[in-house]
């Protein structure tokens, strides 16, 4: 494995933040024109649904076919103004602070005394407000006529008796036909609720330049919802509290929906409070006045301050995300989307202030979201490839399969983990190659390892590195294993089967060597180069055990810690306790003679053999060496690691008297 592709990770990485934080910044921005107006729409209306704070400041008195019926009236003409009188005289009686009247009185009565009782009755209260409404009036001749809008007031001897009047145009957003902005009238007439706000003396009308203002509608409740009383029942002396109207804000007008008012039936407006036409202009009317007296309508942020924090929320989001796994990211984007969802309605609630916040914290989330989850899921397929075709050469395809699925990182470094380590080497390949040319020898090396590996890779192996005629492979290193030790074993024994075979009319004796422990494990090398790389004393260990299969006359040795971690499928000698080159503390030493199944349970040369081990450790020499003599003769074959102790006795026994005590433990120095 080379470092080459760790500089190009590090580059994509930051090409792909780099595109992450572009787009979304450019999405956000973009849905800042108009583009994205229904994302603004959606931002404004979402807190008001579950808004109830009902104003007491104002009562709405409504106008009807039935209630017309009740006043035994026409229910398809005009009511007659005599009964505003009564209303206004009622009114007046109550003390009502201001009576708004949301009905067009463009044309005079066809009894003039009762518009002479109206209008005194309108100057008795003092603060009584009318409505006129724009019309297109078309001038000069056919050819080069220009349409003039102009205000259509209410007839001469009403306006000149009102306190004021305004104009009672609602603007509804053309795309859904909801009121949203306060209309404050046009560039050069004010609007009905801005003339009832001057009236009352409201701090925002003492700046008539600010009167043309953007102001957008802060809706208190539903506008159904208002206090409202029908007019045949406020004419009723005994229907209502004699202090009901005391102080309040009147509003006549049409019921919604109900008709009663001239073109009353298509003047209903949808609401953030319902997808249905149900608010009628009046309420419309008594909400826009309410804003204006108590002077918290709703502000939205400017296009400047909307696209400084759609800019600083997207740089942030596409840097966070990506340093997330996609569920820690999917559950973190909507934990960041509720709350800061949350805070934008408290703001606009509690501060009067709005802005598109479904841009930054809904779509710009989503996309920094899909954004690092996808560039991750590709970035993550990459590594895998490259993982899969980095470990081709060391494990099974089922093997570099599960690595790619796991954590492994191919950067430089290494962690200690417990593996099982298998070293082998080919017996007899040194002559080997003094007596055949090389192409040859790599003729039967190839088809030598070719044999060695399918047993490896076929047991889950992992193979680090062929050394000539030697392979290192190990178990629970890469992926863990716990099972390392049992399908190392495994492996060896199929090695041995394989040994039976005739490669190039020969027959190869593989020597193996198997331990068990922790080993550091990685890319392992310099910043130019690297291997995967398992070291340390396990290796070591594991290394020595196949040289020493040469003195023992064995295939297969294992430590005491490899032989712990067998389930007892296998027959295993002991072979005693060795000090190995480059060690100082003593390790178990265990012969695999196969599986268990395969052997007679009583194998009396096993028997005898440990006797002889039993009395070589005590020293007995005698009877350790009538011991090992009898084992070759019950095995019917000679036996390598008798006839080693047979000589270690003999040895023994040439040297003078030790001075230390005897310990039964071999040192062993291979070369």
């Amino acid at each position: 494995m080379d470092r080459a592709n760790i500089p190009r990770d590090r580059r994509t990485a930051r090409l792909g933040i780099i595109g992450g934080v572009v787009l979304v910044v450019l999405v956000g921005e973009l849905l800042l024109l108009p583009l994205g107006d229904a994302l603004a729409r959606w931002s404004y209306d979402v807190p008001f649904p579950w808004r109830r704070n009902i104003p007491d400041e104002v009562v709405m008195v409504y106008l009807d076919p039935k209630i017309k019926s009740n006043l035994g009236q026409p229910t398809d003409e005009p009511l007659d103004r005599s009964f505003y009188v009564q209303l206004l005289d009622r009114l007046t009686a109550s003390e009502a602070r201001l009576v708004l009247f949301d009905i067009i009185f463009d044309s005079p009565s066809a009894d003039p005394a009762v518009d002479a009782k109206f209008a005194e009755a309108m100057r008795r209260h003092g603060r009584v407000v009318l409505i006129g409404y724009l019309v297109k009036q078309f001038q000069g001749s056919d050819a080069t006529s220009v349409a003039v809008t102009t205000p259509m007031p209410p007839t001469p001897v009403l306006a000149e008796a009102a306190a004021g009047r305004g104009l009672a145009e609602i603007s509804p957003d053309p795309a859904d036909n909801c009121v949203r902005l306060l209309d404050t009238g046009s560039e050069d007439f004010p609007s009905v609720s801005w003339a009832a706000a001057s009236i009352l003396n409201a701090p925002v009308t003492k700046r008539p330049e600010a009167r043309r203002d953007q102001r957008w509608l802060n809706y208190y409740c539903e506008p159904l919802l208002l206090q409202a009383v029908d007019l045949d029942k406020a004419l009723e002396k005994d229907q209502l509290a004699p202090d009901f109207f005391r102080n309040k804000i009147v509003v006549v007008g049409s019921r919604p929906g109900g008709g009663g008012v001239a073109g009353a039936e298509r003047e209903l407006f949808k609401t953030p409070f319902t997808r249905y036409d149900t608010a009628s202009g009046p309420s419309i009317h008594a909400i826009s006045l309410l804003n204006l007296l108590r002077g918290d309508w709703l502000t939205r942020l400017t296009v400047a301050q909307q696209s400084v924090l759609v800019l600083v929320w997207g740089i942030l989001i596409s840097l966070a995300l990506p340093c997330l796994r996609p569920w820690s990211a999917v559950l973190a984007s909507l934990a960041a989307f509720c709350v800061l969802a949350a805070a934008a309605i408290w703001i606009q609630v509690r501060h009067e202030v709005w802005f598109s916040w479904l841009v930054p914290f809904g779509v710009q989330t989503s996309v920094a979201l899909v954004w690092s989850t996808g560039f991750r899921y590709l970035t993550e397929m990459r590594r895998r490839r490259r993982i899969q075709h980095a470990l081709a050469v060391y494990v099974s395809p089922h093997m570099a399969e599960r690595v790619a699925n796991s954590d492994f990182d191919l950067s430089l470094g290494g962690k200690e983990v417990h593996a099982t380590i298998m070293f082998t080497d080919l017996e007899g390949f040194t002559a080997l190659t003094e007596r055949m040319p090389p192409a040859e020898v790599s003729r039967i090396l190839i088809s030598y390892f070719t044999e060695t590996t399918r047993a490896i890779l076929e047991k889950d192996g992992t193979i680090i590195k062929y050394m000539g005629d030697a392979v290192l492979a190990e178990w629970g290193a890469l992926l863990p294993n716990p099972r390392s030790a049992q399908t190392a074993v495994e492996a060896a024994l199929e090695m041995r089967k394989a040994g039976e075979k005739e490669i190039a009319s020969r027959h190869f004796r593989t020597r193996i060597g198997i331990n068990s422990g922790l080993v550091l494990a990685g890319n392992l090398g310099s910043e130019f180069r690297f291997d995967y790389a398992a070291i340390g004393e396990t290796t070591n260990v594991a290394s020595r055990l196949e040289s020493m299969n040469k003195y023992l006359g064995t295939d297969i040795l294992i430590t005491e810690a490899t032989r712990r971690e067998l389930d007892g499928e296998f027959v295993v000698r002991a072979l005693g306790r060795f000090i190995v080159a480059g060690t100082t503390r003593p390790v178990g030493v265990f012969e695999v003679v196969g599986v268990s199944a395969e052997f007679n349970p009583s194998l009396s040369w096993l028997q005898q053999f440990a006797a002889g081990l039993e009395h070589f450790k005590r020293g007995e020499f005698d009877a350790a060496e009538a011991s090992f003599q009898r084992v070759s003769e019950l095995r019917g074959a000679p036996d390598g690691p008798s006839a080693f102790y047979l000589k270690q006795i003999a040895q023994q026994r040439a040297k003078p008297v030790a001075d230390s005590p005897w310990d039964g433990v071999i040192r062993f120095e291979s070369k």
